[in-house]
C-alpha cells in the first residue's frame, strides 16, 4: 500500500495526534465514535510509519547518493589541487629558469660588448701602428693600448737584442711594472715552449725566472710574439685585477683571449717596422761600407743647403779619397780592396758627429756633409782625419795590408758655392788638387779666392 504525505487519512490522523497530545480531544464523543476514530487514528499513524520508512530509505538513498558525489568531488578537487600544484612548481621552476636566462643573456650581452670593444680597440691600435715612422713611436702607442685593454694590470713590450741573446724592456705599463727589464730567452717558459705559458702566482708549476712572486699578483701570462716565421719578443702581462667572486679561469681565459689578439697585431706592425726600416736602409745606404749612398749624399746636401740659406749659417763638404788604392787591388785582390773599405767607413762613422753625414760616393772616394761648421773648423776635422787615417792598420786573412792614407778637399758654402752642384764641383776639384800635389793633404777649394 502506497500513501503520500497529502493523503486526507494521514492529514486526519496527524490531527488527532496533535489533539492527544494536546488534551484537546472531544470528551463528548461516544465510545463508538472514539472507536472508530481511534481506528482511523491507527491507519493514519501505520500510513505515517510506513510514509516515514519510505521516506527515510529514500533519505538513506539520497544520503549514499550525496556521499558517492561528494567523494568524487573531493577526488576532483584532489586531484585539481594535484595538478594546481604541479602548475604552481612549474611555473616556479618556469620563472627561475627564466631569470636564470635572463641574467645569462645579460651575461652575454655583455661580453658581448665588452668583445666589441676589445676588437675596436684592437682595430685601432693596428690602425695607428700602421702609421707609425719608427719603432719608439710604436712602443708608444702598444703602451697606451695596453693601458686601455688591460685597466688595473700591468706588463710590458720585450724585444730580442740585435745579438738575440737578450729580451730588453722597450715599453712597461701599469701601477706595478715588470720588475726586470732585460733577460735572457731561457728565462722565460713562454719563449722556450713557443707559445703562450699562464700561470697562477704561487701554484704548483714553477715561475719563469723573470717573474718574482709578489701579493698583489693574481697571475701572469707570458705571449712570444711571432711575425714572418721570427720570434721578436714577448709580451709580458702582469694580472693583477681579478674579482675573486666571479669564474676566475673565465676571466684568465678573457684576458689570455684579448693578449694573444693585442701580440699578433703588434709583433705584425713590428715586423713591417723593421721590414720598412730594412728596405730604407737598402734604398740609402751602401752595402758594403754601411755609409750613405751617393743618391742619399745629394737629397741630404740639398736639405742642408736650404737650411742653411735659411738660417745663414755655414755648410761645408770634404771630399776624400783612399791613396793608391789600385795598388791594394792589384796587390792584395778586389777582396782585401772591400776589406780596406769597409774599415774606413767603420773609421768615418766613428769620427764624425751626430749631425753629420758620411756617405761612399762612389768607387774609393767618400764624402762628409757638415752642417754648421764654417770653413776653418772642416779644415781642423779634415786634418784630424788624415792623421788618425794614417794610423789605421787594415789586416785580412791574417795579411797587414800596410798603412792607409787620405786625400782630402774641402768647400764651404756660401764662399766656394751656393748650389748643391757648385759645391760639390769645389770640393771636388780641391781633392783632384790634394792628389796632383803629393796625396796625403788637405786642400780647401780655390773658388771665390
Amino acid at each position: 500500500m502506497t500513501t503520500s504525505a497529502d493523503d486526507p487519512r494521514i492529514a486526519h490522523a496527524l490531527d488527532v495526534i496533535l489533539q492527544l497530545t494536546s488534551g484537546n480531544l472531544n470528551a463528548r464523543a461516544t465510545t463508538g465514535d472514539r472507536a472508530d476514530e481511534v481506528d482511523g487514528i491507527i491507519t493514519g499513524i501505520n500510513m505515517l510509519a510506513e510514509e516515514l520508512q519510505n521516506l527515510f530509505v529514500s533519505l538513506s538513498t539520497a544520503r549514499a547518493d550525496l556521499e558517492v558525489r561528494v567523494r568524487e568531488r573531493i577526488e576532483e578537487l584532489s586531484q585539481a589541487n594535484e595538478y594546481l600544484r604541479h602548475e604552481l612548481e612549474h611555473s616556479a621552476r618556469a620563472e627561475a629558469a627564466l631569470q636564470q636566462a635572463n641574467a645569462e643573456l645579460q651575461r652575454r650581452a655583455g661580453e658581448l660588448e665588452q668583445r666589441n670593444y676589445e676588437m675596436g680597440a684592437l682595430t685601432e691600435l693596428g690602425d695607428m701602428l700602421q702609421v707609425c715612422a719608427t719603432a719608439a713611436e710604436a712602443y708608444q702607442v702598444i703602451n697606451q693600448a695596453a693601458r686601455r685593454l688591460f685597466p688595473g694590470d700591468s706588463g710590458g713590450l720585450f724585444i730580442f737584442s740585435a745579438s738575440r741573446n737578450l729580451a730588453e724592456a722597450m715599453s712597461v705599463w701599469g701601477d706595478a711594472p715588470p720588475e726586470e727589464r732585460v733577460f735572457e730567452p731561457e728565462a722565460c717558459w713562454g719563449l722556450r715552449r713557443g707559445q703562450a705559458h699562464l700561470e697562477l702566482d704561487g701554484g704548483a708549476s714553477l715561475l719563469c725566472h723573470h717573474v718574482r712572486s709578489r701579493n698583489d699578483l693574481h697571475a701572469y701570462l707570458c705571449l712570444p710574439m711571432t711575425a714572418q716565421n721570427e720570434t721578436l719578443g714577448v709580451l709580458h702581462l702582469l694580472v693583477s685585477a681579478l674579482n675573486r667572486a666571479e669564474d676566475v679561469e673565465h676571466q684568465l681565459e678573457a684576458k689570455r683571449r684579448l693578449a694573444v689578439g693585442m701580440a699578433e697585431t703588434c709583433a705584425l706592425a713590428l715586423a713591417n717596422l723593421r721590414l720598412r726600416d730594412t728596405l730604407r736602409a737598402l734604398s740609402i745606404r751602401d752595402s758594403l761600407t754601411g755609409l750613405f749612398n751617393r743618391r742619399y749624399m745629394e737629397e741630404t746636401l740639398a736639405r742642408e743647403m736650404a737650411r742653411a740659406v735659411r738660417r745663414h749659417t755655414p755648410l761645408s763638404l770634404i771630399m776624400l779619397d783612399l791613396d793608391h788604392f789600385k795598388l791594394f787591388n792589384d796587390t792584395f785582390g778586389h777582396e782585401a780592396g772591400d776589406a780596406v773599405l769597409k774599415d774606413l767607413g767603420r773609421f768615418l762613422q766613428s769620427e764624425i758627429r751626430k749631425e753629420d753625414v758620411a756617405c761612399r760616393y762612389g768607387g774609393e772616394e767618400f764624402t762628409l756633409i757638415l752642417p754648421g761648421a764654417p770653413l776653418e773648423t772642416a779644415l781642423k776635422r779634415a786634418e784630424n782625419l788624415r792623421a788618425r787615417a794614417e794610423g789605421l792598420r787594415v789586416q785580412y786573412m791574417g795579411q797587414m795590408l800596410g798603412a792607409l792614407t787620405l786625400s782630402l778637399g774641402i768647400a764651404t758654402y756660401p764662399e766656394h758655392g751656393e748650389t748643391k752642384e757648385g759645391l760639390i764641383q769645389a770640393a771636388d776639384d780641391a781633392l783632384y788638387r790634394a792628389k796632383n800635389e803629393g796625396r796625403n793633404r788637405v786642400v780647401v777649394s780655390a773658388r771665390g779666392q
